[in-house]
């Protein structure tokens, strides 16, 4: 029964799915992860029965308060209930995703569990949102086989930025270390941890040959997107984050609509109007350009011309 009240949210890293995950979140109208959750994960039964929810939430405020205000790579907020993915639980660190096979997760157990246990202890019957980017590249086919009757929302963002935007995140990570980043994957506290592993993942974000891994990347995950997405049937919707940004409650109600979610909606209003314009890096869209013919096909799905509108 579990999967009927699950809701995916899906997405290439940077594609859109902070920003869509905090304005579903922010409704109200959804159950959520959050980092508590992840964090708290082995003790939140123990925590509820003791009475001690209450204590564990302010003792993890005290520390992210040294953390900053932001996740430091973006303007996202950082707070103990502040909605969180689940990939953090999982075994598939999202700052090694160019190094693995599958990208995506095979084992979802913990989330399992973790999804039990939220309903074990909320009085909550509201839907579960769950985001997680690295299930979007080669595994949301896994998620529906394990969860037959979840719901899927993914948001797409044009290539380009999507690409720009990933390169520029993950050298900005490893150029300092970020403690809220450190903290919560352990993949990248390791990688900060030791000199020499940094030094090669920086040599390679700086590399055509590493920038090529990062597209080669992301042209696979589209092409897995198309092969696959007419699957999950009525039960997937896809918006862009183009289409969001500028007329967000009419992309918020066309996705309860798709879904067929009877939600009475009302979300903040101070969202922006349209996507944050962030500067190309030249040899972004040299490799880019250099792969535009293997993104075509999903250029024209998304219709998405090969540059994007200024």
């Amino acid at each position: 029964m579990l999967s009927d009240q699950l809701v995916f949210l899906l997405g290439p890293h940077r594609s859109g799915t902070t920003y869509l995950h905090q304005v579903l979140a922010d409704t109200g109208a959804f159950d959520f992860i959050s980092y508590y959750d992840i964090a708290e994960f082995p003790r939140l039964l123990t925590n509820h029965e003791a009475g001690l929810t209450a204590e564990s939430i302010q003792r993890l405020q005290q520390e992210i308060e040294h953390f900053g205000e932001t996740r430091g790579f973006d303007q996202v907020p950082i707070g103990p209930l502040q909605a969180e993915e689940y990939g953090y639980l999982l075994s598939r660190s999202p700052f090694n995703i160019y190094n693995s096979e599958p990208i995506s997760n095979t084992d979802f157990e913990p989330l399992k569990s973790l999804c039990a246990i939220k309903r074990t202890i909320s009085s909550s019957e509201k839907l579960i949102l769950l985001k997680n980017p690295n299930d979007f590249y080669d595994g949301f086919v896994r998620i529906s086989e394990t969860f037959p009757r979840s719901r899927f929302i993914f948001i797409h963002r044009h290539p380009l930025h999507v690409f720009n935007s990933q390169i520029r995140v993950w050298r900005n990570l490893l150029e300092k270390r970020n403690p809220w980043f450190a903290k919560i994957d352990a993949t990248y506290a390791e990688i900060h941890d030791k000199p020499e592993l940094k030094m090669a993942f920086k040599i390679s974000l700086l590399s055509g040959r590493g920038l090529m891994r990062v597209m080669d990347t992301l042209c696979k995950a589209y092409l897995f997107y198309l092969e696959h997405y007419s699957l999950l049937g009525t039960r997937s919707v896809s918006v862009r984050y183009e289409d969001l940004c500028r007329a967000p409650s009419e992309t918020l109600h066309g996705i309860m609509d798709t879904l067929n979610l009877s939600i009475s909606m009302g979300f903040p209003d101070t969202r922006p109007s349209s996507p944050r314009i962030i500067p190309i890096l030249p040899e972004v869209e040299c490799v880019y350009r250099a792969n535009a013919d293997r993104l075509q096909l999903y250029l024209d799905h998304m219709d998405y011309s090969l540059l994007p509108d200024e």
